[in-house]
């Protein structure tokens, strides 16, 4: 007898709006980065400038810091969705390369975490049509996960520049290095923006392949209960 799915809707949308608050402060601390970047090259030794520049000081921290926050939550709303819908492919029975907690520990492990998050990613893409088709033969499986690989090329480009970017800020040593710091730093953000963006997207046809699945599981134990009935 097949182990009934979990309901991963509701962790669909915590992940989706966690994002969606990481993109809101990325757009923050580009328009913040700007506006400091602004402010140091019209900088005229005054003291409305200088004290805008110390206030400003002090706000990018914290900034920097609530995005640091606010992407920790992202990771972890994003595996615990991950992780749930990797188990509901065991759940159906459906072949997998990895337990339901190796598939979360992919991001985590050594090594592991170039590649195995998006093999699992393609699993539970693919797979999940696969479990609807042993109801429906005549659906049509979509085998296109190259938006997969793209989000995933996203996340570590995005990962390898944001240290570049600030390694320039902590190498900044006067105005112009520290304005030319910043630009990097709004390049780095804007391709934070690109990737989380990528990430909804994972996330948005997943979930519409997993409430595909989980409705059609309703309707057959519908059908299965009535069959009960009726004998």
């Amino acid at each position: 007898m097949l182990e009934e799915i979990k309901d991963n809707s509701q962790r669909s949308r915590d992940a989706y709006l966690i994002f969606i608050a990481l993109a809101c402060i990325s757009i923050i601390t580009i328009l913040v980065l700007i506006f400091q970047s602004y402010k140091l090259n019209s900088y005229t030794n005054n003291e409305e400038d200088l004290a805008t520049i110390q206030l400003l000081d002090v706000v990018v921290p914290i900034v920097y810091i609530l995005q640091f926050v606010i992407n920790v939550a992202a990771i972890v709303f994003f595996v615990r969705w991950f992780k749930r819908a990797y188990g509901n492919l065991i759940r159906r029975k459906q072949p997998t390369g990895y337990s339901e907690n190796g598939a979360a520990w992919g991001f985590f492990i050594p090594i592991v975490f170039f590649y195995r998050p998006v093999t699992t990613a393609k699993e539970i893409f693919l797979k999940t049509q696969y479990a609807i088709r042993e109801y429906n033969s005549n659906l049509r499986v979509d085998t296109d996960t190259s938006f997969i690989v793209v989000w995933w090329i996203l996340y570590w480009v995005n990962s390898f520049f944001a240290n570049y970017a600030s390694d320039k800020r902590e190498a900044a040593f006067d105005i112009t290095t520290f304005v030319d710091a910043n630009g990097y730093l709004i390049i780095s953000e804007v391709i934070t923006i690109i990737s989380i963006l990528c990430a909804l997207y994972v996330i948005h046809k997943i979930t519409k392949v997993e409430t595909l699945l989980r409705e059609t599981n309703e309707s057959v134990s519908e059908i299965d209960e009535i069959g009960k009935a009726i004998v």
